[in-house]
């Protein structure tokens, strides 16, 4: 069957980040929203800007507010708003501006809110990448997202975006978790389109045997006369089928496939 003609796509991947990491962002959040100053915080800022709110929807309900804010909505947060939430995400060195009564679960490994939602709490998020836009211009300009537990696949490369900030322990979790979930879907990707995987990993020791078997042919030694010189310690039959071989191997490589050489 003829192959199908390789094409390859963009893949942004986010393995979930490791137990242990998602917990410490819990635990952060679960004593932060207790602590009365916190409470105050953001019952002064709803005082402030509430009824704006409720009547086109919260900053954080991303599709209520793409569907229900208008141009002007959105230039009034920008210039009001949005800095009042950066100067208090800055302080309680948040991501986010949250509900103090927002609880998050874990019962299943990922994290939510009581209504559902599959959220991660705004203490996984450091403030600067989300409202420090000369911070994130510059990090974007550099190809990073922002986010330190994302990776991009295009081909058989990949990029992974670490947060310096994890544990040791946790970057490697979640590298080893990237790397198996990237080469598993390029390998899916590579069945469907009917190409073939790449090959196991080659011995380099024989290589240097391949290139001078195939040079003393190239000079015009004769089968027995490469065997001699290359194998002088075999039986003759098997060193003569020894350069039979390795030559077949050496003209494959040479008339296009030393690419498989991984």
């Amino acid at each position: 069957m003829k192959q199908a003609r390789s094409t390859h796509k963009y893949e942004f991947i986010y393995p979930n980040p490791p137990a242990e990491l998602v917990n410490v962002w819990r635990y952060r959040w679960e004593f932060l929203r207790r602590n009365p100053e916190y409470r105050a915080d953001y019952t002064s800022f709803i005082q402030r800007f509430g009824d704006w709110f409720r009547q086109r929807g919260f900053w954080y309900e991303t599709e209520t507010r793409r569907l229900k804010w208008s141009r002007k909505d959105e230039d009034y947060f920008l210039e009001k708003i949005l800095p009042v939430i950066a100067k208090l995400c800055t302080k309680w060195r948040l991501g986010n501006l949250l509900p103090p009564d927002w609880e998050f679960s874990s019962d299943d490994g990922t994290l939510s809110t009581r209504d559902g939602r599959i959220l991660y709490p705004p203490t996984s998020i450091a403030a600067e990448l989300n409202w420090d836009f000369k911070t994130m211009q510059a990090l974007l300009d550099r190809g990073f997202t922002g986010t330190g537990d994302s990776a991009e696949r295009y081909v058989n490369h990949l990029k992974i975006q670490f947060d310096l900030n994890w544990p040791l322990k946790d970057l490697i979790a979640y590298a080893k978790r990237a790397l198996g979930y990237a080469q598993e879907n390029y390998h899916g990707e590579l069945r469907a389109q009917c190409l073939p995987l790449p090959r196991t990993r080659r011995r380099f020791d024989q290589y240097d045997t391949y290139l001078k078997v195939w040079d003393l042919t190239e000079q015009g030694k004769t089968i027995p006369e490469i065997a001699s010189l290359v194998f002088p310690n075999d039986l003759v039959w098997s060193a003569q089928q020894k350069v039979r071989d390795h030559l077949k191997v050496a003209k494959r490589l040479i008339s296009g496939y030393s690419q498989e050489i991984r």
